[in-house]
């Protein structure tokens, strides 16, 4: 029901089997896609478009039929959201999780982090204007 991101950037790391990932070109780039995939914009706009059952289901397939544009690095809205993806990054790596919370608990206080954070309002508005 949600999409979730990560930029993973060591070379050594090994990928879930059923995780999708990609490769970007530059940080820049990974911190804009990292930016666009967890805004809740993005979540509520790819709802409609989803497969229904008890709840909201295949996002990971919905997901690629909004309009989000390549990466631009001269594009200055681009470059703004890659800002963002890159300050929200770094305030979530400072976070603390308590001990024995499971993925889904950590997930949804990753979700009310971005929902809350002093770059929200702006991030919304920038995506609001990217995916029209």
């Amino acid at each position: 029901m949600y999409v979730t991101a990560a930029l993973v950037d060591d070379p050594n790391a090994v990928i879930e089997h059923k995780l999708y990932w990609g490769t970007v070109a530059t940080r820049q780039e990974g911190m804009y896609l990292l930016a666009v995939l967890n805004s809740p914009y993005t979540t509520e706009a790819v709802r409609p478009l989803m497969s229904y059952g008890k709840d909201e289901r295949d996002i990971d397939k919905a997901v690629w039929e909004l309009p989000i544009p390549d990466f631009g690095p001269a594009d200055a809205k681009h470059a703004r959201i890659a800002e963002i993806g890159e300050a929200e990054a770094e305030r979530i790596a400072e976070l603390k999780f308590e001990d024995g919370k499971s993925y889904i608990q950590i997930r949804r206080t990753l979700r009310d982090f971005l929902l809350s954070s002093t770059d929200a309002e702006e991030l919304d508005l920038l995506m609001t204007e990217l995916l029209g």
